[in-house]
């Protein structure tokens, strides 16, 4: 007997069944990548702005801290001023010191501090910030730090020069008298040459380097709508002035709180984000630092429904866009105190954190 072996094909119904089964299997793995794809994404935004955060708060944390350090002298009362003010000096003189000192160099404010900036403001106070080139953001506090860098550039035990970069400036001292001074266009310093204290090795010299922090509503070009921690910073060139250098994109908001100690025992008295320029100079031990920190691109699936409170800033309403947002903090203590009963001398116990 013959048997007749017939090839069948799927039905139509069958056919439909299988596309079906297909389409929601394929449907599925898609949405699994869609998800994960997103949830990536969400999650190295998130990164990011915890990265700027972290980066702006160290920053900030590190040259408030050092505010006032003049390569171990205490105060500023025996360093002579450099009196010559660089291009853009970002301030009028002191007309109070004779002669006049230049916003950049006037030691004896080893902080200046504005809180929640207005145009106006800006405008009387920092004359180079404002305007299309530097525009502060509404409602955020603006510092400013001046010190010399954490380590000597040069120490000289003897000899009538020292080599020193061109056009720095520079602290001079022999830790108990110094100057300001600005090296020029030469690589060597003449010590035989100068005319201000102190005029004998054995001397050092410390890099002077004075900051001015502020948020800008931009972080490359204007319009880009990314809001950025900048600092104006005293640019060591031939044409001396202060210039922007922008350090972390998505920093929405600055405010600071200052705590005073009143009676030189080493205790914060009081914390306030409107001390008296006197007050702030000679008896602030202590610095709460807050930012609030976006991302800097939107995520789509998201809307941010939050009120922030901190420092003396308070949203009212939620931003209701589709940006998250995290607040981040720190105490800083001021290493270099100037009050005038001098360094305090009680226990200190103060210590730095930083919350996500």
């Amino acid at each position: 007997m013959t048997h007749r072996h017939q090839q069948r094909g799927l039905s139509l119904v069958e056919l439909m069944i299988a596309i079906t089964l297909g389409l929601i299997v394929l449907t599925a793995i898609l949405a699994v990548f869609s998800q994960n794809n997103r949830s990536f994404r969400q999650s190295d935004a998130v990164a990011r702005m915890q990265d700027s955060a972290r980066f702006a708060l160290d920053t900030l944390a590190r040259d408030i801290a050092m505010a006032g350090y003049y390569g171990g002298m205490y105060g500023a009362a025996n360093i002579v001023p450099f009196t010559t003010a660089p291009a853009n000096d970002c301030g009028t003189a002191d007309n109070a010191t004779s002669p006049a000192t230049p916003w950049a160099f006037q030691l004896g404010r080893r902080v200046e501090f504005r809180n929640h900036a207005s145009t106006t403001a800006v405008g009387s106070a920092f004359p180079c910030l404002g305007g299309d080139t530097t525009p502060v953001a509404a409602d955020t506090d603006i510092v400013a730090i001046r010190r010399v860098a954490g380590q000597a550039t040069a120490d000289i035990a003897s000899g009538s020069a020292v080599n020193l970069r061109a056009n720095n400036f520079y602290l001079k001292t022999n830790g108990t008298v110094g100057s300001l001074i600005h090296n020029g266009n030469a690589a060597a310093f003449a010590l035989s040459t100068s005319t201000v204290e102190p005029l004998q090795a054995p001397m050092s010299f410390w890099k002077y380097v004075p900051r001015l922090y502020f948020i800008r509503s931009y972080a490359e070009t204007p319009g880009d709508a990314i809001p950025a921690l900048c600092r104006m910073e005293l640019q060591h060139a031939a044409s001396a002035e202060m210039a922007v250098e922008c350090l972390a994109d998505g920093v929405e908001n600055l405010q600071i709180e200052w705590g005073l100690d009143s009676d030189n025992d080493c205790v914060v008295d009081t914390y306030t984000s409107s001390p008296a320029a006197d007050a702030l100079a000679q008896t602030a031990i202590t610095a709460r630092l807050w930012i609030l920190v976006r991302t800097t691109e939107p995520d789509g699936g998201y809307r941010d429904d939050k009120t922030f409170d901190f420092g003396d800033f308070e949203t009212s309403e939620a931003f209701a866009d589709a940006f998250h947002r995290r607040v981040y903090s720190t105490t800083v203590q001021l290493r270099n105190p100037v009050g005038d009963l001098g360094p305090c001398t009680g226990p200190s116990s103060l210590s730095a954190a930083v919350t996500p």
